[in-house]
């Protein structure tokens, strides 16, 4: 193993040397546009048009977007589509003034900074049956740096947040902030903060990035089975190259383990306090995306593994984790996926994504081939109604998706999936109307209903595992067999809207209300929840 580390960073600094004395052409090392970015709306709506081609590995770059905006400017469009692309490349190559923006600028011929306050102000209000009666205040304050040094990119992101609340925060499941960290409970109050940053290099051909961030990979925007958006940041680095038709994607990155899982072997007492540490926890992936004229697929796998350092065969992107993870023993948790997406008419995209959790070959019946899927579809402006857009996805979990035998290989993230935000044994319908009335307004209906098969408690406190937690893999005394939406079931329904205003660039005010109905057990409960918020940059 010592050999493997040292090998290691000797290729990382071979690689670092490169990357700094290798003459660049036609490079991007612009730093990733945030997934949260108002632009990535927009581009789904320039994609489905046909008009540019937007990747489903996210996050962007930001003179990747520019260029997808520039391209789409030269088409028909209407005055609210062409605003916000307007709108968009005036923020994104910096060219807003101060006064109008908060944002603060520098650059020459080698280097540039740009430094950009951040900040949130939410306010909660839940009443009714299926909620205790609360009202939450959450804070955000920060900022943001990000530019250029030569041949480098780099981006920096740090904010520090509190919860206030009139109901007591015991645990972390009762903050509603998310996605959160590590979090100090502190009774009526939690504080909290989190930290993302970026170092990229880039030629003609490839891309290198190293830093803690998010990654979306997939045609989902409600979430995607692979790769979503729902986990706190996580350190990786990634490798991106492309070529024709055929774009490739390569990470390894490291995770936090669930507060609980503790290295029982570290455990110590230093200056009068006890010191203890989290087991290792790992993670790799990979995917191939190849692009036709109107359809867009996509393949890709991932691995987790624990209580080891990295591996030196999931590091390396020309691995295949199929035939890696056996010859390493068949320990860690191995998933494979696939998707879809084909330009139907113009407008209107349809897409699909497969997913497989611990697929055994040629054994169909197999208890460990576990699989999820998702279909969707997008519709810009249906029927003739100019700047609208329609979206409807349907998914659904198996039962002990996202689970495995040993818990540090639970496919999550802290204590959140970094798949589909359901988890197992559930399925999720969902559909949305966007309708644009300028570039700095909009507002949007929502219709969701999920069903969540939960695992049944027994009167002694024992729990009947049906799979309906990622966190808790079948065990020895568990049943061979299993079925979809068997256990408790719970049904949660949403009906909404929401109304967005942006006066300024990245300045937005938003006020949303759900309708909430929870059925347990053929018992039903409402509630309602209203929220206002006020952001600033925060993306």
């Amino acid at each position: 193993m010592r050999n493997i580390h040292l090998l290691l960073r000797l290729f990382t600094c071979i690689l670092l040397f490169f990357c700094i004395v290798t003459p660049v052409i036609g490079e991007d090392a612009s730093p990733d546009i945030p997934l949260y970015h108002p632009v990535y709306p927009l581009l789904d709506r320039l994609n489905a048009q046909g008009w540019v081609a937007v990747p489903d590995t996210r996050p962007l770059t930001r003179i990747q977007v520019v260029q997808m905006l520039t391209a789409s400017s030269s088409q028909s469009m209407s005055a609210t589509e062409r605003g916000l692309i307007n709108r968009y490349i005036a923020e994104l190559e910096n060219r807003a003034a101060f006064a109008r923006e908060p944002r603060w600028t520098w650059r020459d011929s080698t280097a540039s900074v740009t430094l950009e306050p951040l900040a949130r102000q939410q306010v909660i209000a839940r009443r009714g049956d299926g909620f205790l009666n609360e009202t939450a205040s959450q804070t955000y304050i920060g900022g943001s740096v990000r530019g250029r040094f030569h041949t480098l990119g780099f981006y920096a992101r740090h904010f520090e947040a509190r919860e206030w609340s009139n109901q007591p925060r015991l645990r972390r499941e009762d903050v509603l902030a998310h996605p959160i960290e590590d979090v100090q409970l502190k009774g009526k109050k939690v504080d909290f903060r989190e930290s993302a940053f970026q170092l990229a290099w880039a030629n003609s051909w490839m891309r290198i990035d190293a830093g803690k961030g998010n990654l979306n990979w997939g045609p989902g925007r409600t979430g995607n089975l692979l790769l979503s958006n729902n986990a706190p940041s996580y350190g990786l680095f990634r490798l991106r190259t492309s070529h024709g038709r055929l774009r490739y994607t390569h990470i390894a990155s490291s995770l936090r383990a669930r507060p609980g899982l503790i290295d029982t072997t570290r455990r110590w007492i230093d200056n009068g306090h006890v010191r203890i540490f989290l087991r290792k926890k790992r993670f790799a992936a990979h995917r191939l995306d190849i692009e036709f004229s109107k359809v867009r697929i996509g393949v890709h796998e991932a691995v987790v593994y624990g209580d080891r350092g990295f591996e030196l065969l999931y590091v390396l992107p020309v691995a295949v984790f199929a035939g890696t993870q056996n010859h390493l023993g068949n320990r860690d948790n191995l998933v494979i996926g696939v998707d879809i997406s084909a330009h139907i008419l113009t407008g209107l995209t349809l897409y699909g994504a497969w997913f497989f959790d611990d697929m055994v070959k040629f054994d169909p019946n197999a208890f460990s081939n576990q699989f999820a899927f998702q279909v969707g579809a997008f519709w810009v402006n249906p029927l003739g109604l100019q700047d609208t857009d329609v979206r409807a996805e349907y998914v659904r979990v198996e039962p002990y998706v996202y689970a495995h035998n040993f818990d540090i290989n639970t496919y999550e993230h802290y204590d959140t999936l970094l798949g589909y935000p359901t988890g197992p044994n559930a399925d999720r319908y969902f559909a949305r109307v966007t309708h644009r009335f300028s570039p700095g307004l909009n507002a949007s209906l929502t219709f969701e209903r999920e069903r969540q098969g939960e695992n049944p408690v027994n009167p002694d406190g024992t729990i009947v595992n049906v799979g309906g937690n990622a966190q808790l893999g079948r065990r020895l005394e568990d049943p061979t067999t299993r079925n979809f939406m068997s256990g408790d079931v719970e049904t949660y329904q949403k009906i909404g809207g929401r109304v967005e205003f942006t006066p300024v660039t990245n300045w937005t005010l938003q006020v949303q209300y759900q309708h909430h109905r929870i059925i347990i057990q053929q018992s039903g409960v409402t509630g309602h929840e209203w929220t206002a918020t006020m952001d600033v940059n925060f993306y």
